[in-house]
């Protein structure tokens, strides 16, 4: 079985429960803001909101960032399914998923991405999904930007 398809949370290790409550955080932030973009995965999309471009660019987008460091792709998808999707409707999501999925095969990581999306069109049928993707996989080198009718 691909890990990368199965709903996982991140094993508490230090017993400081972090990641869980970053998680309560996002689900606060659905509940109290109204965002028109979500940026939803790893370490990459967490720093990006500590940077000038972020707060140029993407801020007066309404933009909430559920970026977490060293998040892999069963973690993100945990997270959706428990809620980081719930009560917003936002115009479009970026996913960035699979950095930190490096004992995986690229064949599990892009099936892990393709369930992921599965499940945001569940959670948000209509939305724009883009994907940007690392040219270090041969399946996909460029950025997907999947709608939904």
């Amino acid at each position: 079985m691909n890990p990368c398809i199965i709903p996982t949370p991140v094993e508490d290790v230090d017993g400081d429960q972090r990641w869980m409550s970053i998680h309560n955080r996002f689900l606060s932030e659905t509940r109290e803001k109204d965002p028109d973009v979500i940026f939803i995965g790893d370490s990459i999309l967490q720093a990006l909101q500590h940077t000038d471009l972020w707060n140029e660019l993407f801020a007066p987008l309404h933009c909430l960032n559920f970026g977490i460091h060293r998040d892999k792709i069963q973690n993100v998808l945990w997270r959706i399914k428990n809620g980081e999707l719930d009560n917003v409707k936002p115009k479009v999501i970026v996913l960035h998923v699979g950095t930190n999925n490096h004992i995986n095969t690229p064949e599990q990581i892009v099936e892990g991405i393709i369930e992921t999306i599965h499940v945001i069109q569940e959670k948000q049928p209509g939305i724009y999904i883009v994907v940007p993707v690392s040219k270090q996989f041969e399946m996909l080198q460029w950025l997907f930007l999947f709608s939904v009718i």
